[in-house]
This record gives C-alpha cells, sequence and structure tokens, in this order.
C-alpha cells in the first residue's frame, strides 16, 4: 500500500511585519469569546433595553452592559491596528508613510506610456540592484494606481474604524440611533477600503503576471495593449491568489451584512456574530500578505527577472533618464549611470542611516 507524505516546512520570514495583522485582531476574536461567555455565564439574560426575546443577543446589547469598557477598548484597539497594517503595507512597498505627502512622485513613465530604448537596460540592472539592496520590505508598487488605493484603502479604513469605536462608545441602550448610524458608517467605509485593497492586488496581479519568469512570451501581451478584463502571462500569482481571496471574503461578507439587515431578531444577531468573526479572516490574509511578500527577494523567480520595465520606482529612474538625454546631446551614459548609481546609493544611505561604499 502505498503511503502518501505531507511535510510542511515554514521558512523563516525575512522580516516580522507579519505580526502585525495578528496583533490587531486577536484581542477582537477574545473580546468575541469572552462576551458570549459572559452572557452564557448569566444564564442567556434579556436585558432591560430590549424589546423582545432573542438568542443570541446582539454584539452591542452585551457590549452596553459592564462589558462597556472590553467593547470599547478592542473595538478601539483593533481599529488602530487595522489602519496601522494598511499603513505597514504602504511603508513596506514604497519606504515611506502614507501620510507623508511631499514624498509622492508625480509622474513615471509607466503612467505616460513614454518610448524605451536599449539604453534602459542598464537603468534596469541598476534597479536590480536597488531592489536586491535597498530596504523594500515588499515588491514596490507598478504604477501610481496601486499607490493611490492603498493610500485610498487606509484613509477610508480610518473613517470606517471611527464610526465602530463611536458605535460602541455611543451604547445601544442609550444612544440606538447614533449607534446605529455609526454601524453604518463602519460597514460602508470598511467595503469601500476593502475594495480598493481588492483593486491593487488584481492591477499588482496583472503587472506581475507579464513579466514573471515562468510566462510564455508567445502569449503575452504588453500590458497596454491588454483590455480592462484581459489578462495574459503567469495569471495566478500570488498578487492575483490574494486578491480572489479578498473578494471571496467580502462578497460573503456583503451576502451577511444583506441577511443581518434583513432580520431584526435572532437570525439577525446570529448574522452579526458570524461577520464580526469572519472580520479577522481579513487580517489573516494580510498577514499572509506580508510574509510572501517580505519573501521576494528569496523568491525562486526574482533574480530571474530580465526586466523591471512597469515598476514605479524603476519608471522613476527612466523617467530622469529622459530628462538628462534631452538636455545631453552627446549621450555619454557612462557619466550618467555614474551619477544614478551615487543617488541611488546616496538613497540607500539615507534610508539605513549607515555609510554605504560604492
Amino acid at each position: 500500500m502505498s503511503s502518501f507524505n505531507f511535510k510542511f516546512r515554514f521558512r523563516k520570514p525575512a522580516n516580522y511585519f507579519f505580526i502585525i495583522p495578528w496583533i490587531a485582531f486577536i484581542p477582537w476574536w477574545g473580546m468575541l469569546v469572552a462576551m458570549l461567555a459572559c452572557w452564557a455565564g448569566q444564564g442567556h439574560p434579556i436585558y432591560w433595553f430590549m424589546d423582545s426575546y432573542q438568542f443570541p443577543v446582539f454584539i452591542s446589547d452585551i457590549g452596553a452592559t459592564n462589558l462597556r469598557p472590553l467593547f470599547i477598548s478592542c473595538a478601539g484597539w483593533q481599529g488602530l491596528g487595522y489602519c496601522i497594517t494598511l499603513a505597514c503595507e504602504f511603508f513596506q512597498r514604497s519606504g515611506y508613510w502614507p501620510f507623508q505627502i511631499s514624498k509622492f512622485s508625480s509622474k513615471t513613465t509607466a503612467d505616460n506610456n513614454n518610448p524605451r530604448d536599449n539604453y534602459y537596460n542598464s537603468v534596469s540592472s541598476e534597479y536590480t540592484r536597488m531592489m536586491a539592496t535597498k530596504h523594500y520590505y515588499m515588491p514596490p508598487y507598478y504604477t501610481k494606481h496601486e499607490r493611490n488605493l492603498i493610500i485610498a484603502a487606509f484613509f477610508l479604513a480610518g473613517i470606517g474604524e471611527l464610526g465602530l469605536l463611536f458605535c460602541s462608545i455611543f451604547s445601544t441602550a442609550l444612544y440606538p440611533h447614533v449607534h446605529i448610524s455609526m454601524v453604518s458608517v463602519f460597514v460602508a467605509f470598511l467595503f469601500l477600503s476593502t475594495c480598493c485593497l481588492i483593486a491593487e492586488y488584481f492591477l499588482m496581479g496583472k503587472h506581475y503576471a507579464i513579466f514573471h519568469p515562468l510566462a510564455d512570451p508567445s502569449k503575452t501581451k504588453k500590458y497596454e495593449d491588454m483590455r480592462w478584463n484581459e489578462w495574459t502571462g503567469y495569471v495566478w500569482n500570488k498578487f492575483t491568489i490574494s486578491a480572489v481571496l479578498k473578494t471571496v471574503w467580502l462578497t460573503l461578507a456583503v451576502i451577511w451584512a444583506i441577511a443581518f439587515g434583513a432580520d431584526n431578531g435572532s437570525v439577525s444577531a446570529c448574522f452579526e456574530w458570524l461577520l464580526a468573526f469572519w472580520y479577522g479572516l481579513l487580517f489573516i490574509i494580510l498577514s499572509a500578505d506580508f510574509y510572501v511578500g517580505g519573501r521576494y527577494k528569496e523568491s525562486l523567480y526574482f533574480h530571474q527577472i530580465e526586466s523591471f520595465e512597469g515598476y514605479y520606482k524603476y519608471d522613476n529612474l527612466i523617467s530622469s533618464s529622459d530628462s538628462y538625454n534631452t538636455s545631453d546631446s552627446d549621450g555619454s551614459i557612462d557619466a550618467h549611470m555614474l551619477e544614478i548609481k551615487n543617488q541611488n546609493t546616496s538613497d540607500l544611505a539615507s534610508f539605513t542611516n549607515e555609510p554605504i561604499v560604492a
């Protein structure tokens, strides 16, 4: 009889950013379990402010009792943790935080579809060196669109999480109308934030599929030649898989949220508890993104990529090269490459606060 042996090996993470989502949502799940345990330990009571019997009661009903401090603190903790998680993704892909507006670049050749020639192969090689040495914790963005989407997700999440915090502060027992309004704010803005995350990863997956080493060149088109719903290359890459997982998560969340809003009794309460626990899975997906993305330099395929054309930071180098070639008629490539190398060395030194030998 043949035997099937499955061996799972957890590879050492490149960094520990992937722990942040867990720190954010574990207290949230702990709060939910504690609330259910306390309500069960009390004999499943129906509170004085409730209109009729139901089983189970709403989360907000338990949160309006003597467990209100727990509800407020854990809602605020996970909200802050979620926003920090999104900010950390932006930082890992760019090297600065989403609120540092002054560091945003205005143009890239990927956005403007500027022509390139063989000269840029040397710039691509220089960018390969930057990717391997500079302190990017995750692969940088391909265009400004992905960058703008994660920024939008960050600020939309901030508004939504404030809604959840105010929802816990303004209890359903004392401020029922304000409480319901804040629940609506949380649901609406978290939905929009997640949509931005999904769009970001689908766009990155579509770009990455084109120049992935496993992509078939004979079946691969340029990004600008494809329709919005057309994909070529190595489609099922890490970005696409993450986007699909987030889409499945959001689709089920929307279905259950509709079911939650369609009833006002026990069925609605069941879906509320389901959604609250389901919310934690989004943090797990984000943690997996950080873990996999952080190991991109150890990937089997990273060093096989022949061109970084389309990468956000690479296109910034190309833009600077375009400006140089316009003003320099004799085209002294060696001098310009030395200038780029010195500039990148300076960037690397400022990034790590350590002297770099060129």
